[in-house]
C-alpha cells in the first residue's frame, strides 16, 4: 500500500511539472498581423494587416536595419493607425547603396515588435 501512495505521488508531482497549470495567461494576439516586405527597384515595398476593432490613435513605426539582421534600427517612418482600417502600406525609395536590408515593424504605444524580415531592392532599371 505504502509504495502505491509514493508511486501515485510521484506521478502526479511529474505531471505537474510537464503539464502547464490551467489558466495559464496567454500572450494576446498580436496587432500586426500578415507582415510582408516585397523588393522593387530601389525601393522595398511593406505590407502588414492590423486586427480588426484596432482604435485609432495608435502609430506603428518602419525600422529597418542595413546589411546585417542584428544591426541598429533606425525609424524610416512612422504610420498613424486609422479605425476600421485593417491594410496598410509603405514603399521606401530612400534605399542607398546595393545592399541587404531588414525591416521589423513596431507599435509605438505597446512595443510589439514583429520579427525582422530582409530584402534586396533590385538595382539596374526592369528590362522594356
Amino acid at each position: 500500500m505504502t509504495r502505491l501512495l509514493i508511486f501515485s505521488c510521484s506521478a502526479l508531482f511529474i505531471a505537474s511539472l510537464v503539464a502547464p497549470p490551467m489558466g495559464f495567461p496567454q500572450k494576446a494576439d498580436s496587432i500586426i498581423q500578415d507582415f510582408k516586405v516585397q523588393p522593387l527597384y530601389r525601393a522595398a515595398k511593406l505590407t502588414w494587416k492590423v486586427k480588426e476593432g484596432v482604435k485609432g490613435g495608435a502609430s506603428v513605426q518602419i525600422l529597418r536595419a542595413d546589411s546585417f539582421e542584428d544591426a541598429p534600427y533606425k525609424e524610416v517612418e512612422a504610420v498613424n493607425l486609422s479605425p476600421g482600417k485593417t491594410s496598410y502600406e509603405y514603399v521606401d525609395k530612400s534605399m542607398g547603396s546595393e545592399a541587404k536590408y531588414f525591416y521589423k515593424l513596431q507599435v509605438k504605444e505597446t512595443g510589439e515588435t514583429t520579427a525582422p524580415l530582409p530584402t534586396r531592392p533590385f538595382f539596374s532599371p526592369p528590362a522594356t
